[in-house]
């Protein structure tokens, strides 16, 4: 039976079991007279489980002892109360809790920075913001199989990544690099890595990858050196890497944040299959219109004869204009999220079944401008959430953890940001909406502008990633609606509710796909 232990937790999960951790599973395995195939899947749901929570790679027999008592309680549970009545099935992860973890390039692994964030941070976090994005991308780009050579192999057929202070001296040679645009002198582009920099010219690009190519993104350029200036032939993204890859690169490593699961991922796939009832997302949802409030009640009406749905997203704005605070807009405002409770409350399975999950908007209160942006104040909210048994105002961008899956939910007219500050054109007759879902998830971060064009809080950079790519990325944009796959992403802009043809989306976790709805006017 310790080759069967050995086999799940070193081999599988890369733990190493000290000799009375070892001693302890088989005297637990003995005594419970469990099989091969049982004793399998309980080891399997603790290796699992001991991962999720960073516990370590060393596994000591004190807290595994504690962690069997724990897993064998959760499972009990589980199967009393029910599938989808356990706290861990659906969790919103607020931009702030996410856990600060940055990449030490030394060590190759995630380190935390400092003990907590702040908003008001030291200078420290603004000096390593974009070289932590460096480090993030450079390590994922290395580990592309393009980048990769094995053993035995044809070595010519892989690149290898120059940095700029390697070119000095060397003209006329071709260097393939990795650096983030910028522009240092007006009118010129440059290319930055932790190195140096040098300048750009981009007039003879032959060949350009898909994507959205700004200030402050990423890219691969290849080319040579000429009178001291960087001539460009070729330009692209930094290739994507897929979740697997990642979660197999750092698999002790909670990256998306909130508390592990009890359960296994395929006990969590088991609850996505029978409580498959889609989820509702939502944006520009205007409560001061009264046409939105009339549109919300055929919503909810139509719900209403079928099984609740597992989440309605409502992601902002709430209101038609902006708020002005210490006006009117205080009271009017704390109405119009009273009435969307009220008008809930009428759908008494949906108010105590469903979750229901609001992402501020621009026009939502408040808020300096700078992303990430704090929830809406309870002060507006506490009514409507006396009225509803599962509710959460979060912040924008948010997380959400529903069983095995992870969704990330963004809030941001990003495609008319995006293409604004383009340094160079997309190619025509292409699809925008693909070029920007691609620039998001290859730039692996929700808004790679500079900051002077769109701020970040500082110490907060690393809630604005996309890394690992989530299973699902909402992108609620003031643009026409749209669904796109992207290496295992399905990304979603459901478009606006209020201010379009009520139109919102279906998304279904077993199936992962979307389906385009929308409600007719009267």
């Amino acid at each position: 039976m310790q080759s069967l232990i050995y086999k799940v937790f070193t081999r599988k999960y890369s733990l190493s079991l000290q000799a009375d951790a070892l001693e302890l599973l088989s005297t637990v395995i003995a005594q419970n007279e469990l099989s091969t195939v049982d004793a399998t899947k309980w080891l399997e749901l603790l290796a699992d489980t001991w991962t999720k929570r960073e516990a370590g790679p060393l596994v000591e027999a004190g807290p595994l002892k504690d962690l069997v008592a724990a897993v064998s309680a959760g499972t009990s549970s589980v199967s009393s109360r029910g599938a989808d009545s356990a706290s861990d099935v659906f969790t919103v992860i607020s931009a702030f809790d996410v856990p600060p973890l940055w990449y030490d390039p030394s060590t190759k692994t995630f380190t935390h920075p400092f003990t907590k964030a702040e908003i008001l941070s030291s200078a420290e976090a603004k000096a390593s913001l974009f070289r932590q994005r460096y480090d993030l991308i450079k390590q994922r780009v290395l580990r592309n199989e393009n980048f990769t050579p094995v053993m035995f192999s044809d070595h010519n057929r892989f690149r290898t990544l120059s940095t700029i202070d390697s070119l000095q001296g060397r003209e006329g040679e071709r260097f393939l690099l990795l650096g983030m645009l910028a522009q240092l002198e007006e009118g010129k582009l440059f290319l930055e890595d932790r190195a140096g920099s040098i300048e750009l010219d981009v007039t003879n690009v032959g060949k350009r990858a898909h994507g959205l190519f700004t200030e402050s993104s990423f890219v691969l350029v290849d080319g040579c050196v000429e009178d001291g200036v960087f001539r460009v032939d070729e330009i692209g993204l930094p290739p994507p890497e897929t979740r697997d890859v990642t979660r197999n690169a750092f698999p002790n490593t909670n990256l998306f944040g909130g508390s592990p699961s009890l359960r296994t991922e395929v006990q969590l796939r088991e609850i996505e299959v029978a409580t498959d009832n889609g989820m509702v997302i939502l944006s520009d949802v205007w409560l001061d219109q009264p046409s939105t409030m009339r549109a919300l009640r055929v919503l909810f009406d139509g719900f209403s004869h079928s099984a609740p749905p597992i989440a309605f997203i409502f992601i902002g704005d709430f209101s038609s204009r902006p708020f002005v605070a210490g006006s009117g807009d205080t009271t009017q405002y704390r109405d119009n999220m009273t009435a969307l409770g009220q008008l809930i409350s009428e759908f008494p399975d949906i108010s105590r079944s469903s979750h229901f999950v609001f992402v501020p908007g621009a026009n939502d209160p408040w808020g300096s401008g700078a992303l990430p942006k704090p929830r809406i104040a309870e002060y507006f909210t506490k009514r409507l959430e006396s009225r509803l048994s599962h509710v959460a105002f979060t912040t924008n961008p948010c997380r959400i953890k529903y069983c095995a899956h992870e969704i990330v939910v963004f809030r941001e007219d990003l495609l008319k940001r995006i293409r604004r500050n383009c340094v160079l054109e997309p190619e025509e007759g292409t699809d925008v909406a693909k070029h920007l879902v691609r620039t998001i998830i290859d730039q692996g971060h929700l808004c790679p502008l500079p900051q002077r064009i769109r701020p970040v809080y500082w110490a907060y950079d690393h809630a604005m990633r996309v890394y690992p790519v989530p299973d699902v990325l909402v992108l609620a944009d003031r643009f026409d609606a749209y669904s796109v796959n992207y290496e295992k992403c399905h990304c979603v802009n459901p478009g606006e509710f209020s201010s379009g043809e009520f139109s919102f989306f279906m998304y279904y976790p077993v199936s992962r796909t979307s389906q385009y709805s929308k409600i007719p006017k009267s």
